[in-house]
């Protein structure tokens, strides 16, 4: 009997609440206790095909909009590139506005916020009629605004919100925007600005394969990854606000003397091997022999070549200019091979502007792959190892062809006069004597890979000599030695001939030597 009680109460409760939501819900309707309200659904409908005209006013601004020949200008500006579907979109939110419920003789429509509408649309159609709808506020638990149409106030209706949304639009966000262009591949970035210039671009004999020049005209190499992390926003770029295509007057935002920002870029074309010109003049010529058997086969043969294409690179190029700040922070900008005023977001360019040199190093101290070097040469503890290797190619033996010539003695012949199979055999040296790729690239993998903690703006003045050096050497290529001085205690500082320094973890350079030691240990035992 008591868990039939407990369920019975607890039943009472629910059904409770959910009389009171219903109350709340229906008097939130209802401004007034006068109002009388009336559910049934109401749709509106409007051939937005035959409209000629529509004003929308939002607060103080005011827009107008004509039709024309089937397109829509605004007509503050006729010039104005207006997004036709972005604009219809708008407009066919009035081809049908359904209201679910209707607030009959509403006593003060002030308390629906339709003495001061937040939104007024009137709509002219090709014959001169009119319609004039005002938006009002909305109603925060149906989530609905209250309209009137055509100033009758005596019937105030609930629409969906969305309308309302739609409408409370700036007319930038209807023009169409050129297009950004596709941009990858890049192969060098360049900023102009006060008379200094910050430049990265792809370098070969740069390390990395990438320099970067700081605006006082020092320059390093570039770390890949650093570069990419820098030209990526390039790659994913779009205007966020339209300003303008008129351009008489560029001084208004800062575009008559702007910062200069250059994209090197290269893409991959499809180019047919075949000119059309020479193909027909070619054709001609064989018409006139007479022989039509050589006719058929010549048309045939530049038919076919016609058909070959080939895949070229080519090297593009954007000029970005950059103008002044907006009150919102956005600054104001353009590309020269485009017509139109827009702005970019602060962050994308300040990341462009405030580059330094430091911010593109890589960590890594000495990031060279003997295996794209002549020689390296390591000085240790008053001695010199100089490593180096040789690159032949071999033949293959064949197992395979020896058992068929014991089969075959009588294809002796044939089977020597077949061209031998060769592999690329490299052999590495330490001065002079044959060492292990292996037991080499224990200690060496260890150099290649060393990152830095920190890169110094200035390199210190060292009194006592590095503990080790390493040269790394490239026949017209690089040529650079890197020196390791003992430092503090946490730290020792690398130096290299290129004028940089940087502070590498001290037990990162003991595992290095250790590793060096432990290398010539056993060659001293196998020797």
């Amino acid at each position: 009997m008591k868990k039939k009680n407990t369920a019975l109460i607890a039943g009472i409760v629910v059904l409770a609440l959910l009389l009171v939501f219903y109350i709340v819900l229906h008097n939130s309707s209802k401004k007034d206790s006068g109002d009388t309200e009336e559910s049934t659904e109401i749709t509106f409908e409007i051939d937005v095909n035959d409209l000629s005209q529509a004003v929308f006013k939002t607060g103080d601004t005011d827009y107008t909009f004509t039709k024309t020949d089937d397109t829509w200008k605004y007509d503050a500006d006729e010039t104005f590139p207006l997004d036709q579907s972005a604009f219809e979109e708008i407009i066919n939110k009035f081809e049908k506005i359904a209201a679910d419920r209707i607030l009959e003789e509403p006593e003060d429509i002030g308390e629906y916020g339709l003495d001061s509408p937040a939104v007024t649309v009137n709509l002219k159609d090709k014959d001169g009629n009119e319609q004039t709808l005002q938006f009002g506020d909305t109603n925060s638990v149906t989530s609905s605004s209250y309209m009137t149409v055509n100033e009758d106030n005596k019937k105030v209706y609930m629409v969906s919100s969305t309308i309302v949304t739609a409408l409370q639009f700036n007319i930038s966000d209807l023009a169409e925007k050129e297009a950004f262009p596709t941009i990858s591949n890049i192969t060098g970035v360049s900023i102009d600005k006060d008379g200094q210039t910050f430049t990265v671009t792809k370098d070969s004999s740069s390390s990395t394969g990438w320099a970067v020049t700081n605006w006082d005209g020092t320059k390093k190499d570039a770390g890949s990854s650093q570069v990419s992390e820098f030209t990526n926003p390039i790659i994913s770029m779009s205007w966020s606000e339209f300003i303008t295509q008129n351009t008489d007057d560029l001084s208004q935002y800062g575009l008559d003397n702007p910062i200069v920002m250059t994209i090197d870029y290269q893409v991959t074309e499809t180019k047919s091997s075949d000119d059309a010109e020479k193909d027909s003049a070619d054709t001609d010529s064989d018409n006139e022999t007479g022989d039509d058997g050589a006719n058929t086969d010549s048309n045939s043969d530049s038919e076919n070549n016609s058909d070959t294409e080939e895949k070229i690179t080519v090297d593009k190029q954007e000029i970005l200019l950059i103008g002044s700040q907006k009150e919102d922070g956005s600054y104001y900008a353009k590309l020269q091979s485009q017509s139109g005023v827009y702005t970019l977001t602060s962050s994308t360019v300040e990341a462009f502007l405030n580059a330094q040199v430091n911010q593109f190093l890589s960590t890594y101290v000495s990031d060279y792959i003997f295996a794209d070097l002549d020689q390296v040469t390591i000085e240790k503890d008053g001695n010199t190892y100089e490593f180096t290797k040789k690159t032949e190619e071999q033949p293959v033996e064949d197992d395979s062809k020896e058992d068929s010539k014991d089969k075959n003695k009588d294809d002796k012949e044939d089977t020597d006069s077949e061209e031998k199979e060769t592999t690329t055999v490299t052999t590495y040296y330490m001065n002079g004597n044959e060492i292990e790729l292996d037991d080499f690239s224990q200690f060496y993998s260890l150099i290649s890979s060393m990152e830095c903690q920190e890169w110094l703006d200035t390199v210190p003045d060292t009194e006592n000599t590095p503990e080790m050096k390493v040269h790394f050497f490239k026949e017209n290529g690089v040529d650079v030695t890197v020196e390791y001085y003992a430092y503090d205690s946490s730290f020792y500082l690398v130096k290299d001939s290129k004028g940089n320094a940087s502070l590498v973890n001290k037990m990162k350079v003991k595992e290095l030597t250790e590793a060096f030691d432990a290398f010539l240990e056993k060659q001293n035992k196998e020797s």
